[in-house]
């Protein structure tokens, strides 16, 4: 292979002037280069000459050109072109990708070993969205590590994850199951190949940059013949190279080697159980994959480690070492998604690479953390929030008014006759319940409503904060929604009644109902059932919550002496009586604030059953109007579909292109 630096300052294709070596292995190398046209950097990976006349080389650089060229994805290097170019030495092939600035997640843990809860739920956040993507786009990244997930700055403090090298991804066709691989899998089970194989790389000094490419062939030549080819940047290909000779005297495996079953393709640190089995590979696989890094953020090591054989044995037969008892910081939660995601059974792992960050973050989220959001949400939109209050809480008003004027008319009527007395008692009950109606119905709408805005902020943070809209929400499903409030209200009230216990049970059970009917558009039974479910993915969590809806507004009205405490207390004045029922409305600044938490509650319980937020604003907007057309573009995927009418498959020799 001529010297890397021998192609700087030459030109591919009249577009593409290669600058810089940004990188090199044993295939070729990453070069940043300009691009002629409008003189913007790009990032330019090039296969030497000597490795175009092998067909294996060539097909897995078309694998992840088309790979890569399916997805976009904010999470996912954009990649721009692809081609082949005459050079002196003969032709070569050549990746066009956008220049990231950064460094690897590799090479961050490298120094700092363990990272901070929060960076991880924020990294394997953002590489779900990006992997669980191309899992709809019907592509199996398979070699999911460290190396592969890069860290670029955003110029704002933060940085953006971009998922790399989809140079062994499988692919299939669009939204369904990759079509390669679908046979019944070949599984190699014979450790001393195995160990052969071990052998072979023990010169490579980090196992985690090792990528294997274990072709078919192994399982029956390997212990006798092989051949091993090394990129120096750590990847291996292994396998039987003693094909036919191509036009050029060379070496030449089928392309369809690469994804030919019983094929054993990954990084033995981060590989799937079925992955060393050289087993039937589904998305489920990459969740494993997820699972090892994530393992390796939290502790500074993966779950397993030592040579290839020992490693690859470890993760089709060992249990890994449970998390917390290598990080007792790490809670107990978090923990158990990761170890979800490490299980031997695919069918017990998360569902989705969605599922899996989504509940990895909502696990990393404590309570504290949902209180910070509610103070910020309350405080950034508390004109919005105050208007919706004020608006609820017209029946309050009027029942506060009534029942100022009937302690009035008591004051002055106080000594009367006994029938008097007696009438003023009835209509002072009636008052009090249609005050209490009152506050129960400015709540259940303020509570509602809350839901639908937060949701609105979680789901689509552009769109304006309308009261209107939320209120249309309102309108259009006003009665689901007094159907359920007044069954659960009966089913707590009755609960208070049976020794208080049982109605404290049902307001935590019950306690997500209202952005359940609104927004899932769900009623009595069924929302009831709903609310429940959601809640029973954290009882711990929502309990806490509940108990903190009842104590933070007895606390509050206890400071300003709506409550008081004490024996033998002076019957109230006239005055006290009126001032106790202005405090009363102090309630329009703090229900709004409570009305939050249930709201981000509910979005967090959302979370951790792995359900998007997309599908939250679906069914938020399937009761509302017509979008303007800027709103239905952002709800729009502006890309064209993958084209799937047709496959092409090469199988020449790549320099006749």
């Amino acid at each position: 292979m001529p010297a890397l630096e021998h192609y700087l300052g030459q030109v591919l294709d009249d577009k593409y002037r290669l600058e810089q070596l940004l990188g090199q292995g044993g295939m070729g190398a990453v070069y940043l280069a300009t691009h002629l046209g409008t003189e913007r950097y790009v990032a330019l990976k090039l296969i030497s000459p000597q490795f175009m006349r092998n067909n294996e080389f060539v097909e897995r650089f078309k694998r992840e050109a088309r790979a890569a060229g399916r997805l976009r994805h904010p999470n996912v290097v954009d990649v721009t072109d692809f081609g082949f170019a005459r050079v002196k030495e003969g032709q070569v092939a050549y990746l066009v990708m956008e220049y990231l600035d950064g460094c690897t997640l590799g090479d961050v843990l490298a120094e700092e070993k363990r990272l901070p809860l929060e960076w991880v739920a924020d990294i394997m956040e953002q590489v779900c969205s990006a992997v669980n993507e191309a899992h709809q786009q019907g592509i199996i990244h398979r070699d999911l590590k460290p190396d592969n997930i890069w860290l670029e700055p955003n110029r704002l403090g933060g940085y953006r994850v971009k998922v790399l090298d989809f140079g062994i991804a499988k692919l299939g066709p669009t939204g369904e199951a990759p079509a390669e691989d679908n046979a019944a899998s070949t599984i190699i089970d014979n450790v001393s190949q195995l160990r052969a194989a071990a052998a072979a790389d023990a010169a490579a000094t980090d196992l985690e940059v090792n990528t294997l490419l274990q072709s078919p062939q192994l399982t029956n030549r390997f212990s006798t013949q092989h051949d091993v080819n090394a990129d120096e940047d750590g990847t291996l290909l292994f396998g039987d190279t003693r094909g036919t000779d191509g036009p050029h005297g060379s070496t030449t495996v089928p392309g369809s080697a690469l994804t030919r079953v019983g094929a054993i393709m990954g990084t033995p640190l981060y590989m799937s159980p079925e992955q060393c089995g050289g087993g039937h590979v589904d998305e489920r696989s990459d969740i494993y994959s997820l699972g090892v890094i994530a393992y390796q953020m939290l502790t500074g090591e993966p779950p397993f480690s030592g040579n290839t054989s020992t490693v690859m044995r470890a993760h089709r037969e060992q249990a890994p070492q449970n998390l917390r008892e290598r990080e007792k910081k790490i809670p107990k939660r978090v923990a158990g998604v990761v170890m979800s995601a490490l299980s031997k059974n695919p069918a017990e792992r998360p569902a989705t690479a969605f599922a899996f960050g989504s509940s990895l973050r909502g696990q990393s989220e404590g309570i504290g953390a949902l209180y910070r959001r509610a103070f910020s949400l309350y405080s950034e939109y508390f004109p919005k929030f105050l208007k919706l209050s004020v608006i609820a809480h017209i029946p309050v008003f009027v029942t506060t008014f009534l029942m100022s004027g009937l302690f009035i008319v008591d004051y002055y009527l106080r000594g009367s006759g006994r029938g008097v007395q007696i009438a003023l008692i009835g209509v002072s009950v009636i008052f009090s319940l249609t005050n209490l109606l009152a506050y129960m119905v400015s709540s259940s709408v303020i509570s509602g409503v809350t839901g639908i805005i937060v949701t609105q902020l979680a789901a689509a943070p552009l769109r304006p904060v309308e009261l209107r809209d939320a209120f249309g929400v309102l309108r259009k499903r006003w009665r689901p929604f007094v159907k359920t409030v007044v069954r659960v209200t009966l089913r707590i009230f009755l609960g208070f009644l049976l020794l208080i216990i049982p109605g404290i049970i049902l307001s935590i059970r019950y306690s997500l109902y209202a952005p359940v009917v609104l927004i899932e558009g769900l009623e009595k039974k069924a929302a009831m059932k709903r609310a429940r479910e959601l809640a029973s993915r954290s009882w711990r969590t929502i309990i806490i919550v509940s108990l903190l809806q009842i104590v933070i507004p007895m606390t509050v009205s206890f400071f300003v002496g709506r409550i008081r405490v004490g024996f033998n207390m002076p019957r109230a004045s006239l005055g006290e009586k009126l001032y106790q029922q202005v405090l009363g409305l102090a309630n329009i600044f703090v229900i709004p604030l409570i009305s939050i938490v249930p709201a981000l509650l509910y979005l967090k319980m959302r979370q951790l059953g792995g359900e998007s937020l997309s599908a939250v604003l679906a069914q938020i907007e399937e009761s509302e109007g017509e979008r303007s057309k800027w709103q239905q573009r952002m709800r729009t995927r502006l890309s064209l579909p993958t084209p799937t009418s047709h496959k092409v498959t090469t199988r020449s020799n790549p320099s006749t292109h």
